[in-house]
């Protein structure tokens, strides 16, 4: 066969030469039109699923979320791989589609699944979609924390007089109540000590050898001639009030910010009202449990 071939070219020969120069000029032609990246997307169209669950252990979050939402992606139109990464109270699940599959129908397709998980996973569990990004998008990982003062207590603000209060709890003796002056909220060590005329607290003492709050402390303090009433928050509403903060404050700054995609958020716990209900007033008014339910659920 190779024999042939060559003898063939050697033959006709200025026909070999016509051909080349043929496939030479359709080939530069189809390179001048290859769209060019420095990184080109070398990975598989590819959808990825959070799915954020407050509360539970990495065995309840594989058992009750991450095992219900891949048996609902395997098998779906193009779907190749599902992979999954399960951590406490975090899942991560990546759906890899076939090349030829376009990402906004691999997203659909995603979505339509998703769809049949209702009443299956968990009440308050929503996966979400991250937007399509490229495989060379940034991940930026940032948190946020309670600033400690300059004696290792608990802070909180003075009215609007910019002025910071301190708790300092230490074993064996009364609690402590400073007030700061701040010059670099980075530097507590720099801040500068303000005079206290007087405190009367709202609350019981803590027992002697506790060191971190289990309940709000309230205080009336009596400084510059003025009364300001000050109240410290004990360790989960503080990460509640934190998770607020980024909720309302911190998410729709970064969304505004050009170039970011989308933000996560994850820690803390989220307010919520509570509604105590009486037993005696149900039966009085001949109503159920699942009566005051569906009255919550249709008025929010």
């Amino acid at each position: 066969m190779l024999n042939a071939v060559i003898r063939f070219s050697l033959r006709y020969r200025m026909l070999i030469v016509v051909i080349s120069l043929a496939m030479l000029g359709y080939g530069s032609y189809l390179a001048s039109q290859l769209p060019i990246d420095v990184f080109p997307d070398l990975d598989r169209p590819r959808v990825i699923i959070i799915t954020e669950c407050p509360g539970l252990a990495t065995e309840e979050v594989e058992t009750l979320i991450t095992q219900p939402i891949e048996i609902a992606l395997l098998g779906a139109s193009g779907v190749q791989a599902v992979r999954s990464q399960t951590t406490a109270g975090l899942n991560v699940i990546y759906i890899e589609f076939d090349w030829t599959t376009e990402i906004r129908a691999a997203r659909q397709t995603v979505q339509e699944r998703l769809a049949t998980l209702e009443g299956i996973l968990p009440e308050g569990i929503r996966p979400q979609m991250t937007p399509p990004a490229s495989i060379m998008g940034q991940i930026v990982i940032a948190g946020i924390y309670r600033q400690l003062g300059p004696k290792g207590g608990t802070l909180t603000t003075i009215g609007e007089t910019g002025y910071m209060a301190e708790l300092v709890l230490t074993p064996g003796q009364p609690r402590q109540l400073l007030a700061w002056k701040p010059k670099d909220r980075r530097q507590p060590e720099f801040w500068e000590s303000v005079p206290i005329d007087s405190v009367r607290w709202l609350t019981d003492e803590s027992s002697p050898g506790q060191v971190e709050l289990d309940s709000p402390v309230q205080a009336t303090l009596h400084m510059f001639g003025r009364e300001y009433d000050i109240e410290f928050l004990p360790p989960a509403q503080q990460q509640m009030s934190l998770r607020t903060t980024a909720d309302w404050v911190i998410r729709p700054r970064l969304l505004k910010t050009t170039g970011v995609a989308e933000v996560f958020l994850q820690g803390g716990d989220r307010k919520q009202y509570q509604i105590l209900v009486d037993p005696t007033a149900l039966l009085e008014y001949d109503v159920t449990l699942q009566d005051v339910e569906r009255a919550l659920r249709e008025s929010n």
